[in-house]
């Protein structure tokens, strides 16, 4: 199984806009955006989402876990416990007090934002939004900012100083208007979740807003570092993207062409044996060719070297779905007496190419057996496997070995079963 690499806390950012993401990304975490929750969802699971941000202008939903919403027109919320038989909930409700202040049961971590919120709601010309809460216990209500008479305008619901996250389900709810800094509040939400759940949110967020503003020279440096393996990191994944495009270029062309010999029987598989013989460094002469209508059918193949005017080979090329049939050596040795009467010589090497059991994956195909040697030895014939001939010739394609020992392995080859030596290492 693939480690999983994914940075926590995950966060679910629905609703926001550029300007947004990019205030809070500095603060950690893997921030998933989404232009709805249904959106969210089809792409991703409640299971692995710590955090759900939901933005201003969100319709009515059903959350789980950590949630931070902005002027929620309702947000229900799953895994929050209660004394209710469905879930609790947040929603806005109509306000018209103006003066407002910090309650006395808002948490230490956010008091400066709350007063800082004050500030800026008191010049508005609207009063602000308030909310409601429904279904959670009274001990996990906090109230942030209220108006006078006690309405939230700011809300906080979960867990106490006295309780831990992970011990019921319990999570925290976050309700906030539209007007607040938002990435002072994120920061100050996930530092909150941190310090009842260290699985959802390990480390604290950092307390600058924009850390390298601020940075010591030696974590500019260590910054300056990240940035240069990301920047390198990217161009080797765009130059793996682009030599995986060659390689499937490559493997399709490889299908149609060479490894043709793996895979086909017929004219086809002729045609690649011979590309690979000559390859290898063989003269190949394509007997139907040459052969007029009406004239006996000769071998498939028939070979020379360039080097060696006075030695030449006929090869026949079998396909077949399943073993070698050696009822096929009558043909072959057909074809050789053919060749002696013709010639006044015997051919210095008469080779059985064959396919074998060529629907198979060729890693997974069975050995010839003892019965298939005997016969080709009885005709004269070496037994080569194209599987074999393929191999031979990637080694020779890559330098691994030359194409005069190549050849030798095949020109020196006693009639037989012939499983080349030069592969056993390979």
């Amino acid at each position: 199984m693939t480690q999983n690499t994914t940075k926590r806390p995950r966060v679910a950012a629905i609703g926001l806009d550029e300007s947004q993401i990019e205030s809070i990304a500095p603060l950690g975490g893997t921030l998933r955006p989404a232009d709805s929750l249904e959106e969210y969802l089809k792409n991703y699971n409640w299971t692995e989402t710590d955090i759900t941000i939901l933005g201003d202008g969100i319709d009515s939903v059903t959350v789980r876990g950590n949630v931070l919403t902005i002027e929620p027109l309702k947000v229900s919320l799953m895994g929050h416990p209660h004394s209710y038989p469905s879930w609790p909930y947040l929603a806005m409700q109509d306000n018209t007090e103006r003066e407002m202040r910090v309650s006395e049961a808002c948490p230490e971590g956010y008091r400066h934002l709350a007063a800082e919120l004050i500030r800026q709601l008191g010049s508005a010309q609207n009063p602000p939004i308030a909310f409601t809460h429904w279904g959670f216990p009274k001990e996990r209500v906090s109230i942030l900012v209220e108006t006078t008479s006690g309405l939230p305008i700011a809300l906080r619901c979960g867990p106490t100083n006295n309780e831990k996250a992970s011990e019921d389900g319990a999570a925290i709810a976050l309700a906030l208007p539209k007007e607040v800094s938002f990435s002072a509040w994120f920061r100050a939400f996930i530092a909150d979740i941190h310090e009842f759940d260290k699985a959802i949110v390990p480390q604290a967020p950092p307390r600058l807003g924009n850390p390298s503003d601020w940075y010591t020279p030696e974590e500019r440096a260590l910054a300056k570092r990240i940035k240069e393996v990301a920047d390198e990191v990217e161009q080797l994944k765009a130059e793996q993207e682009l030599i995986q495009a060659e390689l499937d270029t490559a493997s399709e062309e490889a299908e149609v062409g060479i490894r043709r010999c793996i895979w086909d029987d017929g004219d086809n598989l002729i045609a690649a044996v011979g590309d690979i013989l000559e390859e290898l460094g063989f003269v190949v002469r394509h007997m139907d060719e040459e052969t007029e209508q009406g004239d006996p059918k000769r071998e498939d193949l028939r070979l020379t070297l360039v080097n060696r005017p006075e030695w030449e080979a006929i090869a026949e090329v079998k396909g077949y779905i399943r073993g070698t049939r050696t009822n096929d050596a009558r043909q072959i040795r057909e074809h050789r007496d053919h060749y002696i009467r013709e010639e006044i010589r015997h051919p210095d090497l008469t080779l059985w190419i064959a396919n074998t059991h060529r629907v198979m994956d060729p890693s997974s195909r069975p050995a010839p057996d003892s019965n298939v040697g005997d016969t080709a030895e009885n005709i004269g014939a070496v037994h080569v496997l194209t599987t074999d001939l393929y191999r031979l010739w990637a080694l020779v394609a890559t330098g691994s070995i030359e194409k005069a020992q190549a050849v030798q392995l095949l020109i020196g080859a006693d009639p037989g079963r012939r499983s080349l030596p030069a592969l056993d290492a390979d």
